[in-house]
């Protein structure tokens, strides 16, 4: 499976930029909104749920909102899909455009947001990240989180032990550096809070904003 025979938004380049802002803008909300992820709802859900038995609600709203705003954030990208004709720009690159200006915007008013909307504002846009690029050289993968990158590993890997097939070591290899891509972001984002604090989000812009760049490549 050639990457040129495959449009840009699904070549590994991509793919890895989105896995590693992924990564590093929930390493930010991790260290910086009391180890909160913006992406990762299932931990949200695990923690509503948690508070709700305790009869906590107020504590459980805080990661209810980010959850709300995720499938939101869904919602309007598909809006986008069929409100929006492509013209000069895909559906990609103005969901990615779209994403650059929330998380700088995001970043640059963080003072006046409160923790919990600063997550959900992040989450809204990490859902539209996911729903504007489902496939990577054509094989289903998420570029917001890595269990189903990690699942795709072993199914890969375990049909080329019993198939041969060389294909499937290829694709193996490709979910691989997803989840190292994923991790690297996570990574450089520590590195860049010892130097930049709160401002280290900016980060995620830069990455987001070579996105964009990328996408004009044919």
């Amino acid at each position: 499976m050639l990457t040129t025979q495959h449009p840009i938004h699904e070549r590994l380049p991509i793919g890895l930029l989105l896995a590693m802002n992924s990564g590093f803008v929930d390493a930010y909300t991790f260290q910086y909104h009391e180890s909160r992820f913006a992406s990762l709802q299932t931990g949200n859900l695990i923690q509503a749920g948690f508070n709700l038995a305790h009869g906590r609600f107020g504590a459980s709203m805080i990661f209810i909102w980010p959850i709300l705003f995720f499938t939101i954030g869904a919602a309007c990208n598909t809006i986008l899909k069929k409100r929006w004709p492509e013209g000069r720009l895909s559906l990609q690159q103005h969901s990615i455009l779209l994403e650059f200006i929330g998380i700088t915007a995001i970043v640059a008013m963080h003072q006046y947001l409160s923790s919990t909307f600063f997550i959900a504002f992040l989450s809204f846009f990490l859902a539209i990240q996911l729903d504007s690029f489902p496939k990577l050289q054509g094989l289903p993968f998420t570029s917001v989180m890595s269990t189903g990158n990690l699942r795709s590993i072993g199914t890969n890997v375990t049909n080329f032990f019993y198939t041969g097939d060389k294909q499937f070591l290829s694709n193996t290899f490709h979910f691989l550096w997803l989840v190292l891509a994923f991790l690297f972001g996570a990574f450089i984002s520590g590195l860049l809070a010892q130097a930049l604090g709160t401002y280290a989000l900016f980060g995620a812009s830069l990455i987001v904003l070579i996105v964009f760049g990328l996408l004009f490549k044919k």
